[in-house]
């Protein structure tokens, strides 16, 4: 075991400071909006800074500020490069009633009613490209990835729906530079050159197309084949929900999004195929250029997925290092390879496929090596004979895979419980089953491929197919498979990455100061949690959910929640969701039209009158008397003039359904950020 200090050990890897600062800088700029200049002004301040500081080999009680400016300088950096690299948001009105001109990005994704990709439309006057989001009709006919087209219909913002523990899509759409959407039906576009655009990307989208089709011709059925394109290829667009449902509470849904396991099977295949290259000092050079290649096509056919370029660029900088004969610290490939990628894209420090790439990769190269010197099996290959080393080999393997799954769980646990508020409890056992077949289903496709598609090879992929996704449903159905409903606030999230940052390094250095620390911030975090919940259960809370054209209103308490819906078919999810977060187990759902009286339409949340108007009966039996109320929620039934309801119902606040309003028990209104 390591018995240097962390903050020694940290010197050794100046890569990861580089990191460290630049990643501090970018949550920053996020959070404060520094803007540019501050970025580039402190940049070229902390740099001359440091370049004094080397230039003048300060003395000892002066040497603080090389180190503070060196860190300094990665903030800014940070700052610096989240403008930099910002996409501008597009004036829609510049772009109404024009034709537009615009080129296909992406490969189209199939939805259940339309094609959906993204477009980078060009502003004639200024030459500036936005990314557009586009879903195509149907019916009509569609470009491909790399097509110049022309289109009239105009550009609507993306809007979220404001509602409480629902996906904030126009959040999730602005951190990749997209703002808007289009929605082309027949007749609207017109694809003025075919294949306008050749890039990477383009490339890599055809000869996913020619390998989609090898697939297919191959009979396997619809749930086999979508398993097979998203494991080997990375496309999801054919998996039904009740797949992905299976392998999330199982605990495998990583064999379904391609990433650094996937990457790493292909790396192994490259090398075996390759491995006669590795004689001389020039096949070695020739080695590395076709697998470079070759590891950068499957991410260009992936998609250029965040965990597949992590991959892809670690895996090229240890072949590098191989090629020139040099050792390489994991650390710095793993940090070398985040901070390329923030650089040239900082958003992805919020994408959460990038940081459970990265997190699940750090913990297993970190812990793992602690548990093999408890776990592992010592071989003496002089004295043990030939059937206790097979033994020992193949205990040591599902060790491995048992202690991989482990580390990697630790390292992602908490932000995959804050995110997916779930939590697979047999996913040990899951990694030991479908692991080893991932392993042979990849191996089985690249052979399938290669000779397109055999018929042998097809059988015995289809066996495989077929044994990964029975052993998954195996294991979802088994008792407590899956807890559910795990509500985490980021405090939370943050305080117990805290712990158990703490607590690996107590396990590699041993620092009973490590431990005592871990312990508290867990103590930290319960008690936090359970203030938190207290407080959350006992406020009364109104909301007006955003409801695709139906009326969804819940009056929530201290002990139940009642729910007013117009229709039974209203998806309903994140209210119980929501219920379920503050500790109510009684849930009432009301149908507007099942209500008799007026009273009826009447609540009280916080103290607050409130009534809801749905219909234009209500409001001519009260327009003689009138009603005042604190909060009128009117529904889209109603299409009355606001001063018509302020003359009758005389309210603080008049609420439309579809704004996705929160009224919490301090009587405060705002649009739930989620």
């Amino acid at each position: 075991m390591p018995q240097r200090s962390f903050a020694k050990s940290l010197n050794d890897f100046p890569i990861v400071r580089v990191l460290c600062g630049t990643v501090a800088g970018i949550i920053l700029e996020e959070n404060f909006s520094f803007g540019i200049l501050a970025g580039l002004c402190g940049t070229a301040f902390f740099l001359s800074l440091l370049c004094f500081c080397f230039l003048k080999r300060l003395k000892h009680k002066f040497s603080f500020l090389s180190g503070f400016s060196f860190w300094f300088l990665w903030v800014f950096f940070g700052i610096f490069i989240v403008n930099f690299q910002k996409a501008e948001k597009p004036d829609i009105q510049h772009f109404d009633n024009k034709i537009k001109y615009a080129v296909v990005e992406m490969p189209l994704e199939e939805k259940s009613k339309s094609f959906k990709t993204t477009l980078s439309v060009v502003d004639s006057l200024s030459g500036k490209k936005y990314k557009i989001l586009a879903y195509f009709d149907k019916a009509a006919e569609l470009p491909e990835c790399g097509d110049l087209m022309g289109f009239v219909s105009d550009f609507q913002p993306i809007k979220s729906s404001g509602n409480p523990l629902e996906f904030d899509f126009a959040e999730y759409s602005a951190r990749q530079g997209i703002y808007c959407s289009v929605y082309l039906k027949k007749g609207c576009f017109k694809i003025l050159q075919k294949g306008y655009q050749k890039n990477f990307r383009f490339y890599g989208s055809k000869l996913r197309e020619k390998l989609l089709s090898i697939y297919k011709n191959c009979g396997f059925g619809v749930q086999k084949l979508s398993v097979l394109e998203a494991l080997t290829l990375g496309y999801k667009a054919d998996l039904d929900e009740e797949t992905v449902t299976a392998f999330q509470k199982s605990g495998s849904m990583h064999i379904l999004a391609v990433s650094g396991l996937h990457t790493g099977i292909i790396l192994l295949i490259i090398n075996v195929l390759l491995n006669s290259l590795d004689r001389s000092k020039k096949g070695k050079y020739l080695k590395f250029l076709i697998t470079v290649s070759l590891l950068w096509l499957f991410a260009a056919i992936t998609g250029f997925s965040p965990s597949v370029c992590r991959s892809a660029l670690m895996f090229s900088l240890a072949a590098l290092a191989q090629a020139l004969n040099r050792a390489s610290s994991i650390y710095t490939t793993l940090a070398f390879s985040a901070f390329v990628l923030l650089v040239f894209e900082p958003q992805l420090l919020f994408n959460i496929g990038f940081l459970l790439s990265y997190f699940a990769v750090l913990s297993i190269v970190a812990v793992v090596p602690i548990l093999e010197d408890i776990f592992y099996f010592e071989r003496n290959f002089v004295k043990d004979g030939f059937w206790v080393v097979v033994w020992k080999k193949s205990a040591n393997y599902f060790i491995g895979i048992l202690l991989v799954s482990l580390a990697a769980q630790i390292g992602t646990a908490v932000l995959s419980i804050s995110t997916f508020h779930q939590f697979p409890m047999y996913f040990m056992l899951t990694n030991l089953i479908v692991i080893p077949v991932a392993f042979l289903i990849m191996v089985s496709a690249v052979l399938l491929l290669l000779t397109g598609g055999f018929s042998y090879i097809a059988a015995v992929l289809n066996f495989l197919l077929k044994l990964l996704i029975n052993s998954v449903t195996w294991i979802e159905n088994l008792p407590g498979s899956c807890v559910e409903d795990i509500f985490m606030t980021k405090t939370s999230a943050v305080l117990l990455y805290i712990a158990v940052f703490f607590f690996v390094l107590f396990l590699i250095y041993k620092k009973v100061r490590s431990l005592k620390i871990s312990l508290l911030t867990v103590l930290t975090c319960v008690v936090f949690s359970g203030i938190f919940s207290k407080a959350r259960q006992k406020d009364d809370c109104l909301i007006v959910w955003n409801r695709d054209r139906e009326t969804c209103i819940s009056f929530s308490n201290s002990d139940s929640c009642t729910v007013l819906v117009s229709k039974q078919k209203v998806n309903l999810t994140p209210v119980y969701d929501f219920a379920k977060l503050k500790g109510l187990e009684k849930v009432r759902v009301l149908l507007t039209n099942s209500l008799q009286n007026i009273s009826d339409f009447g609540f009280i949340s916080s103290g607050k009158k409130v009534f809801v108007l749905d219909n234009y009966n209500q409001l001519e039996v009260l327009e003689s008397g009138g009603l005042n109320v604190d909060y009128l929620i009117v529904t889209k039934n109603i299409k009355a003039d606001s001063l018509r309801l302020k003359n009758i119902f005389s309210p603080q606040k008049i609420i439309y359904t579809g704004q996705g309003v929160f009224v919490d028990g301090k009587n405060s209104e705002f649009l739930w950020k989620y």
